[in-house]
């Protein structure tokens, strides 16, 4: 069985999750604003929501139908066969998105006729009256609305993909650990050298950086239960134990070193429980330090800092100043390394002093950011 899907991302990450799902298999891959469509069998469906680091979502296309009215979207979303698709018990979420024309009929008017169109064809089929709740909702409906166009899916993630299953709440302003693995894939991390995160926050990036020295599947300890797809009568559970136990049979010892640390007791601590969570204690070490009064961690390697801004300084104004003090910690400090930096674009970022070997636009939630990669010399 072939499946048309598709996986959510920042628009920025297209690319990169694009090369992600060739890497895994996935055919006629193509980007889109903020999506990456692709075909797959079954079987690299299931890798993909064990295995993608960069994907928000993934969801199954259902159908494209017309939509230049409200009767006409019913009238042929009443002809999917969503009784086939799933249990007439189990919540249903409807979510629709529209682009350049979604003035022209509403979103909610939208959600109301799929609605219509699942409780009309659960009683044609099997006489049954779906579950009209939408609260804490297995099964996802999205609708995405463009040029008169309805394309129907099934959200197939449950949850989105950066909730890995192991994060511990307490940080102001979490990484989200779909940027934590961008940003690796940026600076070419692969795993085989040491990795130093120097104001490690909620130490999302340092588990990333472990998590692919060890080739470790990003969501393969994600709960029973956990995703969208198995909720579907079309879920195939012997085959998806057989695709998590290849998955975690490829996992490969490594004598790479993680380093993190963070100048707040208070982050190192959440940090320390991830980690713990992660099952990644024996990788990870994890210190209190003051970044300006430390010396690199091993003579080669990767260094990433996010910078403290935004809710961690309670504005985004970052001084010419420490800019000035971190370039030359870098220049002074880690020869032989690789360093990434974190900071927002309205920072004076020319003050560090050093030559950017690539720069990259990101958004940090809502805070436009850029990752500058130098390699020092």
């Amino acid at each position: 069985m072939e499946y048309q899907l598709y996986a959510t991302c920042p628009n920025e990450l297209t690319d990169l999750l694009a090369r992600e799902i060739v890497s895994i298999g996935g055919r006629d891959v193509r980007t889109d604003y903020r999506v990456v469509y692709f075909s797959a069998s079954k079987e690299i469906a299931y890798k993909a929501h064990l295995s993608l680091r960069m994907a928000s979502r993934i969801c199954r296309i259902l159908k494209e139908i017309p939509a230049q009215s409200p009767r006409i979207i019913f009238d042929k979303a009443r002809k999917i066969r969503f009784h086939e698709l799933f249990d007439a018990t189990l919540p249903v979420a409807i979510n629709v998105f529209a682009a350049n024309d979604g003035g022209k009929i509403s979103n909610d008017l939208i959600g109301s006729k799929l609605r219509e169109a699942i409780n009309d064809c659960f009683k044609y089929y099997l006489k049954k009256t779906p579950n009209r709740s939408s609260w804490n909702a297995p099964i996802g409906i999205t609708g995405y609305y463009n040029h008169r166009r309805l394309l129907v899916s099934v959200d197939t993630s449950f949850e989105s993909l950066h909730r890995r299953g192991f994060r511990v709440e307490g940080h102001p302003a979490p990484l989200k650990e779909t940027l934590a693995a961008a940003l690796l894939t940026v600076c070419e991390y692969d795993g085989t050298m040491p990795f130093y995160d120097p104001m490690c926050g909620s130490g999302t990036i340092a588990i990333e950086a472990a998590q692919i020295a060890i080739n470790r599947a990003p969501l393969i300890h994600r709960q029973k239960g956990g995703f969208g797809l198995e909720y579907l009568h079309d879920f195939d559970p012997r085959l998806w134990q057989k695709i998590r136990k290849q998955l975690m049979a490829d996992e490969r010892n490594s004598k790479v070193r993680i380093f993190a640390s963070d100048i707040q007791s208070q982050y190192v601590d959440i940090s320390r429980q991830t980690v713990k969570n992660a099952k990644l204690v024996n990788m990870i070490s994890i210190e209190k330090k003051d970044f300006f009064k430390t010396e690199k961690p091993a003579e080669h390697g990767l260094l990433i800092a996010n910078i403290p801004y935004g809710l961690r300084l309670n504005d985004t104004q970052i001084s010419k100043e420490y800019l000035r003090a971190l370039g030359d910690k870098l220049k002074n400090s880690y020869k032989g390394w690789r360093c990434g930096i974190l900071a927002p674009v309205s920072a004076p970022l020319k003050e560090v002093g050093l030559k950017p070997l690539r720069q990259v636009p990101f958004l940090n939630g809502t805070v436009p950011v850029k990752l500058l990669v130098f390699d020092i010399y």
